[in-house]
């Protein structure tokens, strides 16, 4: 019943305002790329985000071709809802042996009201991509590896092998929580159930197995990761204010933390969540200066374990005198402190809960907005070119948005997107773009916020084009966006008509 209600609770906050923020770039790409056929999808993702293929496949059997921004983000909506309870359970028997029921029940309400209270959940909750999905699933996992360690039923090794390859599936790095069932298994591989940590051993290494085709297939995909640079030693510090919502809930968490080694009441639970919740952080940025992988998203994983860590702080509040007038504060202390977390976090977290649903500060880029300026001021017939051409954050907006897009030419575009099996499409060679712009008198460019970029041959050969053969009448800067006509220099009247 408790479950129920948390997955409800947690329903009615991840779903607040779904639609509102606009979506950014790779939001973008789920739909656009889930919106084609199902033979157009398995074309891409052979040889490009192929890490991404079972969340498009997912989108395409639940919406068909016509798939919407807020209907690709529910998946992620109910997954993060449905982490809540699996939390809870997790939570709750991970510390029942060592404080009993009531504390124990205590200690997994804390973690679910964590999860639901933490920003960057809802940040990801609302995000049309597997990061909430990928959670489910590793929170899934560590609970069906804690049921098997204490039953003699074998489907609970058997579901919990299953999860490994469908982990690995929606989120590679997904499998940084590998070290938190370790640990799992060696503080209650001697339990009630003979031969539990053998049986862990041998389910994990099956599971692994299982993915290894996943990993390998991956690992040939490395240029999607390319863009990313090592980490500075203050972004370190930047995810953690991010991950937790405000430096006030850092500086909770770090009481709670210390209060739960300190104490150390619950050696599970206090074990899992420093495997899960806090060693994956600076684990990632370490191997990030070598192999760089740093980013918050794939970060959305370890955030349970957080949850589990924190409500560990519940379990040690229990005081270790057993009589007097101490007796008393037997059930207040851990209830006042697993309220300080929950509230603290909450009511520190509520402006930037509220920043994440913001139409255009939500999820950092304005695409709605981008979209939305150029089918009000564009006519039919216009040209349109982006620059830089590289990047796929820009021409997505036409399969994103193609009512905003349908009377213009896009001159560079050689080849369509699903034609071509990529994400944007193909380009014209820099040495045609003169072609393509001759008789073109006006011409809308859209790319980043500020100066004009350019990063590759075509780039330049683009601007070279437009400055000698145009000037600049309309400019609008949006979030992430800039958006810019062209018109032609020999046009008598041409600015005014802009």
């Amino acid at each position: 019943m408790l479950g129920l209600v948390w997955a409800l609770v947690g329903l009615g906050v991840f779903s607040w305002r779904v639609g509102v923020p606009s979506p950014w770039r790779d939001e973008a790409v789920t739909v656009a790329v889930a919106n084609r056929s199902a033979e157009q999808i398995w074309r891409l993702v052979q040889h490009v985000d192929l890490v991404h293929a079972p969340f498009y496949f997912l989108v395409h059997a639940l919406f068909g071709p016509s798939a919407t921004v807020v209907q690709a983000r529910w998946p992620s909506v109910l997954a993060a809802a449905a982490t809540a309870p699996l939390l809870h359970g997790l939570a709750r028997r991970l510390a029942l042996p060592a404080v009993g029921p009531r504390t124990a029940r205590l200690a997994g309400a804390t973690a679910a009201a964590l999860w639901v209270a933490t920003p960057l959940v809802s940040r990801y909750a609302q995000e049309a991509r597997p990061y909430a999905l990928a959670t489910l699933v590793a929170t899934a996992s560590a609970y069906l590896l804690v049921r098997a360690c204490g039953s003699a039923r074998r489907g609970w090794w058997v579901g919990y092998a299953l999860t490994l390859p469908l982990l690995t599936a929606l989120n590679t790095l997904a499998l940084m929580v590998l070290p938190a069932h370790a640990g799992l298994l060696l503080l209650r591989g001697a339990g009630a159930v003979a031969g539990a940590r053998r049986r862990g051993a041998v389910a994990g290494g099956a599971g692994l197995l299982l993915a290894l085709p996943l990993l390998v297939a991956q690992s040939t995909q490395q240029g999607q990761v390319a863009f990313l640079r090592p980490p500075l030693l203050r972004q370190l510090g930047e995810h953690v204010v991010f991950a937790l919502g405000s430096p006030l809930t850092v500086a909770l968490a770090a009481g709670a933390v210390a209060l739960a080694v300190w104490r150390a009441r619950g050696r599970a639970l206090l074990a899992v969540g420093l495997l899960w919740g806090a060693a994956p952080v600076p684990a990632l940025w370490l191997l990030s200066q070598v192999h760089p992988l740093w980013t918050t998203r794939y970060l959305v994983v370890v955030v349970p374990g957080t949850c589990l860590l924190l409500a560990a702080a519940v379990t040690a509040a229990l005081p270790g005198a057993r009589g007097g007038r101490w007796v008393r504060w037997v059930r207040v202390l851990p209830a006042a402190v697993a309220l300080v977390l929950v509230a603290g976090t909450a009511l520190a977290g509520l402006r930037v809960q509220l920043v994440f649903r913001d139409a255009q500060l939500g999820h950092a880029e304005d695409l709605r907005g981008t979209a939305a300026y150029l089918a009000e001021h564009a006519r039919a017939g216009d040209g349109l070119l982006f620059v830089p051409d590289g990047e796929y954050r820009y021409r997505v907006l036409t399969q994103l948005y193609p009512e905003a897009f349908a009377g213009l030419r896009d001159l560079a575009l050689d080849r369509p997107a699903a034609e071509s099996a990529t994400l944007v499409g193909t380009v014209l060679p820099p040495q045609e773009l003169a072609g393509a712009l001759e008789g073109t008198g006006r011409v809308w460019v859209v790319g980043g916020s500020g100066p004009v970029v350019t990063a590759s041959e075509q780039d330049r050969e683009t601007l070279r084009l437009l400055q000698e053969g145009y000037r600049v009448a309309r400019e609008q800067h949006l979030r992430a966006f800039g958006v810019r006509l062209y018109v032609a220099r020999d046009r008598p009247g041409a600015v005014l008509a802009a």
